[in-house]
């Protein structure tokens, strides 16, 4: 069992706080980060911060995605308690009075618990105070008759109309000031936020790490955890998020193995012979699997018997007249004229093919590369186009990769492929690339160093199939 936690301002010394635990210490939460984690059954998860300004916040469906797998999440504080309010149904534990707050409905803007600080040498230096932690304070100054109700209202207001950067306790003193508060009562209050200042947020990171502990302990001891009872809907956003968050390790480091391979896909030339076998790989197992027949090589004839089976194709043994016309749209009219029937119903079924509608098969390429002796060869090349891209923007401070001409990479491509432009579609769907704006997508950040290292990216795997 393997622990995490995801914490900066709200915990700034938790690496030194958690010294003697077997947890691993991570920054605050963003996007991808729990997908890139990749955590195991019975795995504990703990979310105290979370970015969500400079980068995308983490996804609700990462969160869910882990829950199915049957790790045990737990948020609170900051963007943990956001997120366990919005997921607690789906089994996510929510810690503290801040969760609390936001699962009752007494708190309902996000910024409540968003601040402004350093970075992670600076120990996450606040610059900003969240305001749930000012709600906090002003209620101790109501308790001890520094402030009134009514005072104390007004001053959250006013700093909830703030942006929340610009929220601090320097600026509630002079709020009060202006108010009719008298001095006396203002000298209180700034004596009270400068040496007792209510820290909601801390409170409630103790609290998660409490939690954690304690649920390691109850696991040592056998408790096994809760079976997730819901099924997460595997889309095509959720789908991209997990392949994005791969990565392979090579002699350069790690590189994102989708990075990869789109390098295979774009430039080994014999990348249409790895993916059609691939596909017909797939066919034939789900044919065994779900047709009962006892066939196990990934043959063209195997691969069609299965299409039949599923009504994909037309099957010649029937007494109907074979309507072939919807073979226009997937190939083109000289490979519909020189190829035999079998070969054509073959180049439809790889071009056609997906998992489900709109998931193409990176996932299959992806677990299919692994065991292949290109992977660190284009690995070598995806840091190389970057290292190409980012001297570019030193040389030219404008250039971006995403305001290349997409006509200038498709003619590029084309006669790279050796193929008519008109025809760039369907022969990108031999390499498992879906349309021509994946296409053009996929081939941006390799155009600089393709186009003036030709010989560099000419990739090929050595040999077909698996």
């Amino acid at each position: 069992m393997t622990q995490y936690l995801f914490v900066g301002p709200s915990l700034p010394d938790a690496a030194d706080l958690l010294a003697a635990d077997d947890i691993t210490v991570l920054p605050p939460v963003a996007a991808g980060d729990l997908l890139k984690l990749a955590p195991q059954q019975g795995d504990l998860v703990g979310i105290i911060d979370g970015y969500f300004r400079q980068t995308r916040a983490v996804r609700h469906k990462e969160i869910l995605a882990l829950l199915q797998t049957g790790v045990t999440v737990l948020g609170a504080a900051g963007m943990g308690a956001l997120r366990a309010a919005e997921l607690d149904t789906f089994g996510m534990h929510g810690v503290g009075r801040i969760y609390r707050d936001y699962q009752e409905g007494r708190l309902t803007a996000d910024d409540e618990v968003a601040l402004l600080h350093g970075p992670a040498d600076e120990r996450y230096r606040p610059v900003s105070e969240a305001l749930v932690n000012i709600r906090a304070t002003l209620r101790l100054c109501i308790q001890e008759g520094i402030l009134d109700e009514p005072t104390a209202g007004h001053l959250v207001a006013a700093l909830a109309r703030r942006p929340y950067h610009l929220r601090s306790y320097p600026e509630l003193i002079q709020l009060a000031r202006e108010t009719a508060t008298p001095a006396a009562n203002v000298e209180a209050l700034r004596q009270l936020c400068a040496t007792r200042a209510v820290n909601l947020q801390r409170d409630d990171a103790l609290q998660l790490v409490h939690q954690l502990r304690t649920l390691k302990e109850s696991r040592a001891n056998g408790t096994t955890p809760h079976s997730p009872d819901f099924t997460i809907a595997p889309t095509i956003y959720l789908h991209r998020w997990q392949l994005g968050a791969r990565s392979v390790e090579t002699a350069d480091g790690r590189t994102a193995e989708m990075s990869v391979l789109r390098m295979c896909q774009l430039f080994a030339r014999d990348y249409p012979d790895f993916y059609r076998d691939l596909v017909f790989n797939h066919l034939v197992q789900e044919c065994a699997s779900n047709c009962r027949t006892q066939h196990t090589e990934a043959t063209l004839d195997r691969a069609l018997e299965h299409a039949r089976h599923r009504n994909v194709i037309p099957d010649p043994r029937s007494n109907k007249p074979e309507d072939l016309s919807f073979l226009d749209l997937w190939l083109t009219p000289a490979e519909r004229t020189s190829r035999p029937l079998k070969h054509q119903l073959g180049t439809f079924l790889v071009r056609s093919f997906q998992l489900t509608p709109g998931a193409p098969a990176d996932h299959l390429a992806l677990d299919a590369l692994r065991r292949r002796p290109i992977v660190p060869t284009a690995a070598k090349l995806v840091n190389a186009a970057k290292t190409v891209n980012e001297q570019a923007q030193q040389t030219q401070s404008t250039f971006d990769i995403h305001t290349l001409s997409a006509d200038r990479i498709l003619t590029h491509i084309s006669e790279r492929w050796g193929v008519e432009p008109g025809t760039l579609e369907l022969h990108a769907l031999d390499r498992g690339i879906g349309s021509r704006d994946v296409l053009v997508a996929a081939a941006r950040p390799y155009y600089l160093l393709a186009r003036y290292n030709p010989d560099l990216v000419d990739l090929a795997f050595g040999c077909a199939g698996d």
